[in-house]
Order: structure tokens, then C-alpha cells, then sequence
């Protein structure tokens, strides 16, 4: 998708210059980035798909009459590129009414890494086929994880968590990503994935290309996956459940 491609232009082109970063909280940011990228791939798929609903995080919302819904973070992971570090990335996605995904593609514009998917059309990544490990037991794989805004909060809770999953896994990572961190299970960079505190736009499109490429998602409590739900376990099926046993 070109649109995606475009607007992670619109962002790197901030990179380094005046970010005009503001707080939507204690922690949560949004940058000009975001509103421009955001402004970009709504005003085409408006022009492209005029019929479509719309959501996108930085608030652009259209009622449209067609079965089909987009739905956009136009930089996810915002505090990353706040402060330069190289993990964030454009996610648009496409569901139908049956809140079924059809589309998704999650564009890391500073490695130039493009995460695509369509409904049983498999998953890529930069045009070649991706799919998640075969790892089979927890104790050798690497996870990733992600903190909430409202962390502050529950930190305790969040630090036990944390210890539990430390205690049992090879090792831990968190990019501040949703979306690259559920492309990086899809891709087999990660055996598994969970966080909670999240939103649809954090994980429609990656959520989408995880199925394609052979892996799983669940609630915490292990009920099936709902991208309006703010939690999340993704993993390569083999040890979600160790890991929701873990997680939950």
C-alpha cells in the first residue's frame, strides 16, 4: 500500500528537526508527525474508499455506509520516535462488519521493513513469505511485552507480572511498538507477545498478519482475541498456552 509507505516518509522527515511533541497525558505523546501522517492516509483512503468507515487514533473519524472499516495508527510507538529510537511505525488496517480482518500492513519506515497481509493471502515482509517460530517450549523462547500509560498505577502489579515471565523465558525484550512487536511473532523475531492497555489501532493491522503467518492471539483469560478489547497474547501457538498460564 503506498499510502503507508508515504506517510512513514511524512515521519522520518521529522526525524531531525522539530518534533512539536505534546502530551495527551503523564506519558502519552503525540508529535506533528502523527498528525500529519494521520491527515495523509485519511484524506486518501476518503478519496479511495468514500464509502468506507474510518477510525484513527489522533481522532479522525468518519461514519461511512459500506460493510468495510479502516482503522489507523499513523505512528505507533510515538514516544520511540520522540526520542529517536528507531522502532515505530505507520498501521492501517481493514475490517469488515463481522469484525473480521481483511487487510493489514505495518511499515517500519527507518529499517525500510513493510509487514503486509491479506485475509488467505499469507503474510509478508518486504515481498517475502513470513511465518512464526516452532518453538515449543517457554523456557526457550523470547518474548516481547509493552507498559501502559497508566502504569504508574499499576506498577506492581505490571513488576510481578514481569518477574513471573522473567523467571520461566529465555529473555524479554519491549521495542514500545504494539504493532511491530505482534509483526516481530509473525516473522519469527519473537516467539510470543503480551500487553495490555491497548487500543484497536495498536494491533487491527499486525493482528491480521499474525493469522496469516500461522500464529495465535488470545485474551489474557485465553477467550478468543478482540482488537477492542486492551489486552493481548500473541504467540506461535506452540507455547500460548504456557505463556497465558504465565501471563494470567
Amino acid at each position: 500500500m503506498p499510502i503507508a509507505k508515504e506517510a512513514g516518509s511524512i515521519i522520518l522527515s521529522y526525524l531531525d528537526r522539530n518534533k512539536n511533541t505534546e502530551h495527551k497525558g503523564d506519558i502519552n505523546l503525540v508529535t506533528a508527525a502523527d498528525k500529519e501522517s494521520e491527515k495523509y492516509i485519511v484524506e486518501n483512503l476518503q478519496r479511495l474508499f468514500p464509502d468506507d468507515t474510518i477510525i484513527a487514533e489522533e481522532g479522525h473519524e468518519k461514519q461511512g455506509s459500506s460493510e468495510y472499516l479502516w482503522i489507523i495508527d499513523p505512528l505507533d510507538g510515538t514516544t520511540s520516535f520522540a526520542h529517536n529510537f528507531p522502532f515505530f511505525a505507520v498501521s492501517i488496517a481493514m475490517y469488515n462488519k463481522e469484525n473480521i480482518p481483511l487487510l493489514g500492513v505495518v511499515y517500519n519506515p527507518f529499517f525500510n521493513e513493510y509487514f503486509e497481509a491479506s485475509k488467505g493471502g499469507g503474510a509478508f515482509l518486504n515481498q517475502k513469505v513470513i511465518s512464526v517460530t516452532k518453538t515449543e517450549k517457554a523456557s526457550n523462547s523470547l518474548i516481547g511485552t509493552g507498559f501502559p500509560y497508566d502504569r504508574r498505577e499499576k506498577m506492581k502489579f505490571i513488576l510481578d507480572r514481569l518477574s513471573r515471565v522473567l523467571f520461566v523465558v529465555h529473555d524479554v525484550r519491549r521495542t514500545g511498538s504494539a504493532a511491530l512487536d505482534i509483526c516481530y511473532v509473525a516473522a519469527g523475531r519473537l516467539d510470543a507477545y503480551y500487553e495490555e492497555g491497548l487500543n484497536p489501532w495498536d494491533t487491527a493491522a499486525a493482528y491480521c498478519i499474525l493469522l496469516e503467518a500461522g500464529g495465535i492471539a488470545s485474551k489474557f483469560n485465553n477467550d478468543q482475541f478482540d482488537i477492542y478489547y486492551p489486552e493481548i497474547i500473541a504467540s506461535n501457538k506452540l507455547i500460548h498456552n504456557e505463556i497465558k498460564e504465565i501471563v494470567s
